[in-house]
């Protein structure tokens, strides 16, 4: 008797994930006719189980730390996320490449090569190691992460009913797959690894500079837009050297004068004129930003729009720039969208029903525009952020 497994569109994430763990062989006949595509797989799989590894990982070194010769070390919150960014990226492209190798060997091991099912077989396969990834949180039940070697495991009970290779020749087709796989993942984990070596010293000395990756040119992740390898080692040295100046207390960011941040914010809009502005600058431990807002009240509606200096935070701006992203979600009610225009990061978030959303752009890596509304449209939200003068901003940033 054949066992029905219910489809990821109406079952879910979680039921997706406990079927294919649990029942992997129908959740397998089931993954194979089901209509999908390698980004709609990205978005509403493989993205959010990815995370949970970098993210358990990062909180787990950064809070809880490691225990070395009697004392605890814990990486700098700075490094832990740049650790976790860089793991996360990498594994996106991870599963593709795997699926670029599962695809050309097909034929070799008597199956017959699809682009797609190449893609599902790699993506599902990943869930055990995915959700393992969840013990970093506690860095002494690392070891646990072990139980993620489930996933060869899946991917054996897979690559014969996704790739069409005979039974008898799943165990080598499977084992080829999964050494490459590892000398990948060794890869990955050789160039993270970096990030938290250097890390748990605070990202100082010529060390550090010695262990920095040397990587270049362009990774494409299908269905996001691509990644800058070498804007993201230029962040990453640039992530260094402020952590290290904050961690030392030489941390010196003359951010933009707020006042003069506000002075580009419209003094009317529509016809309206601007009100309840505030300005701000400072921050503490080595932190330095400066913003400026104002609220328009128009058609019945309300806008704020806010300038930021992201000051000793730059680092994030330009590993931001480093990733090319090119992204757009639709909902039941509206949209998110994530682009790069011009060399700079712009983002927009609108819901229909109510009428509200957000209107974002990236100029260089210290300054960030928003407008965030409600009652308004989202022509409304882009006209105003394009009424502010985005080259001067960077200018005053970098004054």
């Amino acid at each position: 008797m054949t066992e029905i497994v219910s489809r990821p569109a109406s079952a879910g994430l979680v039921a997706r994930v406990q079927n294919i763990l649990l029942k992997p062989s129908p959740t397998w006949d089931e993954i194979a006719v089901e209509p999908s595509s390698i980004r709609s797989i990205y978005m509403g799989y493989v993205l959010p189980l990815a995370a949970i590894g970098p993210i358990a990982q990062a909180i787990g070194m950064s809070v809880f730390g490691v225990n070395v010769l009697f004392a605890v070390y814990r990486t700098p919150f700075i490094w832990a996320v740049s650790q976790a960014i860089v793991s996360f990226v990498l594994t996106l492209v991870l599963v593709y490449v795997q699926a670029l190798i599962i695809d050309a060997l097909a034929p070799s091991f008597g199956g017959t090569k699809d682009r797609l099912s190449a893609f599902k077989v790699s993506a599902y396969s990943w869930t055990a190691a995915w959700l393992a990834g969840i013990f970093g949180i506690f860095p002494m039940l690392g070891i646990l992460g072990i139980l993620g070697l489930y996933s060869f495991y899946l991917m054996y009970r897979g690559l014969p009913k996704l790739m069409k290779a005979p039974d008898d020749k799943a165990i080598g087709y499977t084992a080829v797959v999964v050494i490459i796989s590892i000398v990948m993942f060794m890869i990955i984990a050789a160039v993270v690894g970096t990030i938290g070596s250097i890390g748990m010293m605070g990202g100082r000395g010529p060390l550090a500079a010695a262990m920095a990756p040397k990587v270049a040119g362009t990774v494409a992740v299908p269905g996001m837009g691509s990644v800058d390898l070498n804007k993201m080692q230029a962040a990453t040295q640039q992530m260094e050297a402020q952590a290290s100046a904050m961690q030392n207390g030489t941390a010196n960011v003359k951010t933009a004068d707020p006042q003069a941040l506000l002075a580009l914010i419209p003094e009317s809009f529509m016809g309206v004129a601007r009100s309840d502005t505030s300005t701000d600058s400072g921050g503490a431990g080595g932190v330095a930003v400066a913003n400026a807002e104002a609220t328009y009240a128009v058609n019945g509606g309300s806008v704020r729009l806010k300038i930021t200096d992201m000051g000793s935070m730059s680092g994030f701006g330009a590993m931001a720039q480093a990733m090319n992203v090119n992204h757009t979600q639709t909902t039941e009610t509206g949209y998110e969208k994530v682009e790069s225009k011009d060399g700079r990061m712009v983002s927009e978030k609108y819901d229909n029903n109510s009428k509200s959303g957000t209107y974002s752009v990236m100029a260089g890596s210290r300054i960030a525009v928003e407008a965030e509304g409600s009652g308004v449209d989202m022509a409304t939200l882009k006209s105003l952020v394009n009424a502010v003068d985005l080259n001067r901003a960077q200018a005053l940033a970098a004054s």
